[in-house]
């Protein structure tokens, strides 16, 4: 099982050198943390950006390899000892999504669902650094407006911060394809 998801990944993100279809692009959206994370940045909503290649598979099938950096910051300021404690999560998520077009074109609403390998860095200004390699898994959809823009939300679940912890996300966002 720990074999499997690395070959899927380097398959993944081969493909666009043998499909004819290929397009690149970039993705922005608002990070709504949910479960540990959350509880990490105080509900603090965070920002993510990323690459990605769009590879048309054809019959409205789409495998778009990604890699997102996200960051989600916090600061409080305690009234008892005058000082301010920050928080701060950042990101960089490399997977692959598959994206299935409802009307079988490269336009209109689309569910998705992938799989990516997360790299996470936890700071707090009283405790000091933590990081955490974990694989995550999405499940989202979207609508592509035309050949170039579209807008999705995600629910992303990953492990963070332990190996009984969850941390997840809901990604609300925009992404432009060349």
């Amino acid at each position: 099982m720990k074999r499997l998801f690395p070959t899927a990944l380097a398959l993944a993100l081969t493909l666009p050198v043998c499909a004819q279809q290929t397009r690149a692009g970039v993705q922005g959206s608002f990070v709504f943390p949910q479960n540990d994370l959350r509880s990490n940045v105080d509900g603090t909503v965070g920002l993510s950006l990323g690459v990605h290649v769009e590879v048309n598979l054809q019959g409205g099938n789409e495998l778009r390899p990604r890699l997102d950096f996200t960051q989600c910051d916090t600061e409080a300021f305690h009234l008892l000892t005058f000082s301010t404690t920050r928080r701060s999560v950042h990101g960089v998520g490399l997977g692959a999504d598959y994206l299935r077009f409802v009307e079988g074109g490269r336009r209109g609403l689309y569910g998705l669902v992938g799989a990516n390998l997360n790299w996470w860095s936890a700071s707090e200004t009283a405790f000091g650094n933590t990081n955490e390699t974990a694989p995550g898994f999405r499940l989202g959809g979207g609508f592509r407006f035309d050949s170039a823009f579209s807008a999705e939300i995600t629910y992303e679940l990953f492990r963070f911060r332990s190996t009984a912890g969850t941390g997840g996300a809901i990604k609300a966002g925009i992404s432009y394809t060349f």
